[in-house]
This record gives C-alpha cells, sequence and structure tokens, in this order.
C-alpha cells in the first residue's frame, strides 16, 4: 500500500507543472482594431457631390424651360405685329468674374473612385454674353443672353467634366409707357362753302336776336360771299336794312338777288313792297307783273297789286286784281267790296250795285266780314246809287 500510495504521489508531482491552475498568469487585455473612418467620409462625399449636382441640373432645367417659354411667347408676339426691318448691332462682351462666395464647385461622376473636393475660392467663371440690342420697332424685345460656363480645378485636381455647358438666359427688359398719339392728332377739317355760309348765318341770327345788327349785317354779307344762293341771308339782310329805313340799300339787295337768281320771285315780291314804301307806286307794279300767274304768290301779288292800283287810280288794273282774288276766294267780301269800288270808279253802276250786294250779303261770314265803317259807307252808296237811277 505504501508502494501504491508512493507512485501516485509522484504522478501527481508530475502532473502539476502541466496544471493551468496553478501558473499564475498575468491578465492579459485585449485591443479591438479600430473601424476605418474613410469609408464614411467618402460616402458623405459622393453624397453631397451627388446632391448638389442635382440641385445644379434643376436650376439649369428651370431657366432652359423659362427660356424656351419666353422665346415662344415672343416668337407670337413677332407673328401678330407686322414684320418690320430693324437694323440691329451685334456686340461680344467677354466679362471674367472670380465667383468665389456666389459660384459652387461642380463634381457629378457616377462610379467615381477618387473624392476631390474643389475650393470655392479656387473656381474662375468666364462668362461670354452675346447682346444683340434691338432697336426699337413694334414692341421691345428681350435681349437673349448666352452663358457659357467653364470651371477650372486647381492646381493638383483632377477635371471631372470637360465639356463647358451653355445657358441661355433671357432678361426681358422693361416696356416703356406707350403713348397714343392718336388722341393728341390735330386733323384739320375742311368745310364747304356751304357749310362756311351756314355757319356765317347762325352766326348773323343770333347777333340779330341779341340786338346786334351791325354784326349781323356782317355776318349775312359773308355767308353770301361764301354762297350767293343763300337766298334766306339775302332776304334777311334787305329786311334789316328795311328796318332801319335804309330803303336804298334794302332795294339794291333784292334787285341784286332777283338779277343773279330770276326765278326766285320772293325778291321781286319784297322789292315790290320796298319800292312801294319808298313812294315808288309804278316801280312797284312794274316788280309785281314780272311775277307770272300760277306761282304760290299769287294771292300776295293780286292783293298789293290791287292796293297799288287803287292808289294810282288805275281801276281797271285794280278790276282785274279783285275778280282774280274772288276766283280763288268767292266769300271774302273785302273782294266784293273793293271790285265794286273800282266798278263805281270806272261809272258802271250796274254791275257796282251788284258788287255792293254780294259785300253785304258774305259780311257775316266769320272772318271775312267788313267793318262797321265799311257797311255804313257801302249802304249809303247804294241809296246813293238808287237815287241817281
Amino acid at each position: 500500500m505504501s508502494v501504491i500510495n508512493t507512485m501516485l504521489k509522484d504522478l501527481d508531482k508530475r502532473q502539476q507543472p502541466h496544471s493551468l491552475e496553478n501558473m499564475s498568469t498575468a491578465p492579459v487585455q485585449y485591443q479591438g482594431s479600430s473601424a476605418p473612418k474613410m469609408p464614411w467620409i467618402l460616402l458623405a462625399l459622393v453624397c453631397f457631390i451627388f446632391l448638389t449636382a442635382v440641385a445644379y441640373n434643376w436650376e439649369l432645367l428651370t431657366q432652359n424651360s423659362a427660356s424656351e417659354a419666353q422665346e415662344l411667347v415672343t416668337r407670337q408676339a413677332l407673328e401678330a405685329k407686322a414684320p418690320s426691318t430693324v437694323t440691329s448691332t451685334h456686340s461680344t462682351v467677354d466679362v471674367q468674374e472670380i465667383a468665389e462666395d456666389k459660384l459652387e464647385p461642380v463634381i457629378a461622376s457616377e462610379g467615381s473612385t477618387k473624392s476631390e473636393v474643389i475650393s470655392k475660392s479656387q473656381v474662375v467663371e468666364q462668362i461670354k454674353i452675346e447682346k444683340q440690342p434691338v432697336e426699337k420697332a413694334v414692341i421691345d424685345e428681350p435681349t437673349t443672353e448666352t452663358v457659357a460656363i467653364e470651371s477650372k480645378p486647381s492646381d493638383g485636381a483632377e477635371q471631372v467634366s470637360a465639356k463647358p455647358e451653355s445657358i441661355e438666359v433671357v432678361r426681358s427688359n422693361p416696356v416703356a409707357p406707350k403713348v397714343d398719339n392718336s388722341s393728341m392728332a390735330i386733323t384739320e377739317v375742311k368745310l364747304s362753302n356751304a357749310q362756311l355760309a351756314e355757319k356765317r348765318f347762325q352766326a348773323a341770327t343770333s347777333a340779330e336776336d341779341n340786338g346786334e345788327q351791325r354784326d349781323a349785317i356782317e355776318y349775312y354779307r359773308e355767308a353770301l360771299g361764301f354762297s350767293p344762293q343763300l337766298h334766306k341771308a339775302r332776304q334777311r339782310l334787305a329786311a334789316l336794312f328795311y328796318g332801319q329805313g335804309n330803303l336804298a340799300q334794302a332795294s339794291d339787295t333784292l334787285q341784286e338777288g332777283s338779277s343773279l337768281f330770276p326765278e326766285q320771285y320772293e325778291y321781286l315780291m319784297l322789292l315790290a313792297r320796298v319800292q312801294q314804301a319808298a313812294g315808288g307806286y309804278e316801280q312797284a307794279l312794274t316788280s309785281l307783273n314780272r311775277i307770272p300767274d300760277g306761282t304760290a304768290l299769287n294771292k300776295q301779288k293780286w292783293t298789293q297789286e290791287s292796293s297799288i292800283a287803287q292808289k294810282v287810280k288805275n281801276y281797271g288794273l285794280a278790276e282785274s286784281s279783285y275778280r282774280k282774288l274772288l276766283q280763288t276766294e268767292a266769300t271774302m267780301s273785302r273782294w266784293w267790296m273793293g271790285l265794286a269800288y273800282a266798278l263805281d270808279a270806272q261809272q258802271k253802276y250796274e254791275t257796282a250795285i251788284e258788287a255792293y250786294r254780294q259785300a253785304l250779303f258774305y259780311r257775316a261770314v266769320p272772318q271775312q266780314g267788313l267793318s262797321v265803317q265799311a257797311v255804313d259807307y257801302i249802304e249809303n252808296r247804294l241809296v246813293q246809287l238808287g237815287e241817281s237811277q
């Protein structure tokens, strides 16, 4: 037993150096390797570049759409108007600007493996503006500007896009307010002589109504100067002279009208009245005799002629005139009395008595009767003629 125990102890001692429990090992600290940050930075940069490129392309698309719409409106306006020849002067202006704070670098490349950032302070854009000033014709056309943007990277950076992009910008010029000159145009209106004469006649009648006879006479004369056939102006002028007692000028005015227009018998009728007022009975009868029978002035002619004939004791002419008046107005007692007086003056007593009786017979007719003095005269004369028989 002791041998066995001794062997077991020896075996235990052999196995102790290999036991992990008896080994005093210092605690080991594990240091995990840190994940690389570069891929995330590249991803963020690519996203930033992609979003910038999308925004820039969207802006270009919007500007192009606005340019096309403006060109369409301009073309339609020009087609609506009549084409006009406009002399234009082509001028090209090259402008270089360093946009340090306004322009963003444009880097857009799908599948790019290299990240490059272009500093804003090193971007130079060359803007070429082509202007075609158009002289003002029918409308003010908008100015079209073509802008070519070229991006130049800084030293050591690769150029991503070598082809410059052209942007066509349409800038509308302010339209000056149009003035309608038609409302300010002075149009010369030419009046005919007849129209001028009518205006002078109206001015003359207005002056006559206001008691300005001298001005009225002048206006009537001017009217006749423009239109001698304006008979109403000549008649009113003669009436003004007659009213002023200037019978000579009234007679001259009427004689002038009668000589210029022989068929205007009103001049002869008025001339006979002026001559009768001036005491020229024979001249008045001559003027009345120039008026033929069958006109609208017959009644006036025979009435004045019978009155003047009695004054000058031309009873034969008076008898003829009264008989003509009775043919038109057979119930007029005044005409019967005038005929009876003319016959009585010619000693034609029998016919005179009959004419006196007719005058008494129609004296009761309204507005055609005789005055009391006329009735007394007829009755007395009938008694005398009866006694003489």
